[in-house]
């Protein structure tokens, strides 16, 4: 069942993204995976329901992807300045989960993707607040409400790599310098002195 599953969130996937939400249509779904439209339905209640369940599968693989690089860094500090170098550099790469967090209308719906948004922030901000957390019982950071640095530096996050919301971090040629500033900005908020 599974298999099924997962062969018509492929095939739904590879059509929203060469024709976007509103061009694929249910039938071309099914004629894409060789079934009938009534199985599709069978897993999925509609077209919204079919792409909800693609992006929230993508973006829990992208997040497994960037933590599961630094699950092996024992000190919170470098688990933290590293998933930011890599989450960065992933950002930058041109990918199905990246377009839809940079908000391409012309391939996708933005209802679509602001469900996403609200799945996905709660469990990225968790597990940074759980580095945090940790961070304060080893005694590297001060005591701080690690929920609310994670949402923080969450948002810091987007802002300096898929949202780009001032003008001067669209420039890629400055992004190791503004990846830098990032990373010094949150070890200094975090850090024991």
């Amino acid at each position: 069942m599974d298999d099924i599953k997962n062969n018509i969130l492929d095939k739904a996937k590879d059509r929203l993204d060469r024709f976007g939400f509103k061009k694929t249509t249910m039938d071309e779904i099914s004629r894409d995976c060789k079934i009938s439209k009534k199985t599709i339905y069978e897993h999925f209640k509609d077209k919204e329901d079919l792409f909800t369940c693609l992006i929230t599968r993508e973006c829990h693989k992208t997040v497994e992807i960037l933590f599961s690089q630094v699950c092996e860094i024992a000190d919170p500090l470098e688990r933290l300045i590293h998933l930011i170098k890599s989450a960065i550099s992933y950002f930058n790469e041109d990918t199905f989960v990246t377009r839809i967090l940079k908000n391409d209308d012309a391939l996708f719906s933005a209802f679509l993707s602001r469900k996403y948004h609200t799945l996905i922030d709660q469990e990225i901000i968790t597990r940074i607040a759980a580095i945090v957390n940790e961070g304060k019982q080893q005694g590297l950071f001060r005591e701080v409400d690690e929920k609310v640095i994670a949402y923080a530096g969450f948002k810091l996050f987007q802002s300096f790599s898929y949202m780009r919301t001032g003008q001067f971090l669209a420039n890629q040629d400055k992004q190791e310098y503004y990846t830098d500033v990032l990373i010094d900005f949150i070890v200094h908020a975090l850090v024991k002195k």
